[in-house]
């Protein structure tokens, strides 16, 4: 995963600002993926304190220190499994103020911050304001709607946009090299991850993505009369995120398989199904259903009705591809 992270934009911005001491007191790092945000927002706490690429022993345990959580001036929040609340704010104030005892800064490393709640994200407003010296605050996002605006403006925000298929695939080689999945676990897993190498690994683990990808397929070629009971069963899954994301990858590799034939497919291996995709929508109506799947995907971190969310995304794109189909007609 840090292999990834050192090749993104955003790292590589820190790692110059830090190089040439122009750097900001404090950046917003925003990256998908719950799962790996920690251990990526460590990461870039490295590059302050000169560890990032250990060329000695020192920097080596001082990397190793870091990643334990064990440096004292790179204090992580909140604590593993917990959401920041007020309190890790006044903790986060208090231990601001005094002084860095092994090194000349002190970084502070926050994550997950969306999932602070409003008077957290206050309470901590006050040093974003005004930061004491030498203290650097690193605050790591899956995403910024929650995070209020005020904070939003006193902070540099860094995006790392989601990976290509091959280079999640890629990151769980390596990650289960000479384990039980195969080539074909790993590129499943990274065409349904939507660039989320955590949520690839998290349907890796799980075992559920064959049956998120028949899921998927199942919503495709549901009719007014399927749908319903499908969506019932299927709706409720945990894996809202991916599921979405699936459905997006399922009509654009139908789309690409009528105007294009096989080529760039990221579900290579279910032709058979996406032939069936194609047949049934209208190019048009597949072009609809990416437009539809984003808004839902919106609509989705928002709405707890996911449920609900699903069967209204489905309902417009079946009556859409009917309306299409009906003007090729035409």
């Amino acid at each position: 995963m840090q292999s990834l992270i050192k090749q993104t934009r955003a790292y590589k911005l820190v790692k110059a600002e830090v190089e040439k001491n122009r750097f900001s007191h404090a950046y917003l790092v925003l990256l998908d993926d719950a799962r790996n945000l920690r251990a990526v927002m460590k990461a870039f706490a490295k590059l302050f304190f000169a560890c990032d690429e250990p060329t000695d022993e020192s920097a080596r345990v001082l990397s190793e220190r870091i990643d334990s959580e064990t440096l004292t001036d790179c204090l992580c929040f909140p604590a593993t499994d917990k959401k920041f609340v007020v309190e890790d704010a006044e903790k986060v104030a208090e231990e601001s103020v005094l002084k860095p005892v092994e090194s000349g800064r002190k970084v502070f490393v926050i994550a997950d911050f969306a999932e602070a709640n409003p008077a957290s994200q206050n309470k901590l407003l006050k040093l974003l304001e005004e930061p004491p010296e030498n203290v650097v605050f690193l605050l790591g996002a899956t995403t910024s709607f929650p995070v209020l605006s005020t904070v939003l403006s006193r902070v540099a925000k860094l995006e790392i946009p989601p990976f290509e298929g091959e280079e999640v695939a890629g990151a769980l080689r390596r990650i289960y090299a000479g384990g039980k999945y195969s080539e074909t676990d790993f590129a499943l897993c990274a065409a349904a991850s939507g660039g989320s190498v955590g949520s690839a690994q998290n349907m890796l683990e799980g075992g559920d993505y064959q049956t998120l990808v028949s899921d998927a397929f199942a919503l495709c070629l549901s009719t007014s009369v399927t749908l319903p009971a499908l969506v019932k069963r299927i709706g409720e899954t945990k894996r809202k995120k991916e599921l979405l994301f699936l459905l997006r990858v399922v009509y654009r590799d139908a789309l690409l398989l009528r105007e294009l034939g096989e080529k760039n497919l990221l579900l290579v291996s279910e032709k058979a199904r996406l032939k069936e995709v194609a047949q049934k929508y209208a190019s048009s109506a597949l072009i609809y259903a990416q437009e539809e799947i984003s808004r839902a995907e919106r609509e989705a971190f928002f709405n707890a009705v996911f449920p609900q969310c699903l069967e209204v995304l489905l309902s417009k794109i079946l009556m859409e591809n009917v309306r299409r189909k009906k003007l090729e007609i035409a």
